[in-house]
């Protein structure tokens, strides 16, 4: 009977202690804050994918509603597009694209022209095809923040497709504001 009494003893004593946790100190979250530059849900923003689903809104004109390769959209003669920004210091104009190789056999070297609220931010020859990035600082005059925002760009040279004739410029991945 003792014996059974110090078991008894043992299982309470044991299911007590394992009952027993040490509770880890509790923390208040983060301070929440917005970005610099957000983009309007559902809206314009301030940069965009041309695979991004709300990428129609901000085509103006001379842009593909196509999307290629699930990555990018072919761009015509002079493609415009149209941001919301919120603010419009140290803001730089950036475009990812490329200059395919197959096109680039027939035109050669193209020029391009870049473009925002109607003034030229830049002149840029293309030696080379392949992915491109342009990137350059736009003085704070030239933006809004009270209006949309237009860039857009021209190329001296487009592809003429041998088969139908379709006139292409260049395909765009990526165009906006960044800071």
């Amino acid at each position: 009977m003792l014996h059974r009494v110090w078991v008894w003893l043992a299982v309470v004593t044991v299911l007590t202690l394992s009952g027993c946790v040490n509770i880890p100190d509790s923390y208040a979250p983060p301070i929440q804050r917005k970005p610099l530059t957000a983009p309007q849900p559902g809206g314009l923003s301030h940069i965009i994918n041309m695979n991004d689903p709300n990428v129609l809104a901000h085509i103006v004109r001379d842009i593909s509603p196509n999307l290629e390769g699930g990555v990018f959209r072919w761009a015509y003669r002079r493609p415009e597009m149209r941001f919301a920004l919120t603010s419009t210091t140290h803001l730089k104009f950036v475009m990812d694209f490329a200059l395919p190789a197959a096109n680039f056999e027939q035109t050669g070297p193209v020029t391009i022209s870049f473009y925002v609220n109607d003034h030229l931010l830049d002149r840029v020859r293309y030696d080379t095809p392949g992915r491109k990035t342009f990137e350059k600082e736009v003085p704070a005059e030239w933006l809004r923040t009270d209006a949309l925002t237009l860039v857009a760009t021209e190329i001296d040279k487009m592809y003429v497709s041998p088969q139908d004739g379709t006139k292409l410029g260049f395909p765009i991945i990526r165009v906006g504001f960044i800071e």
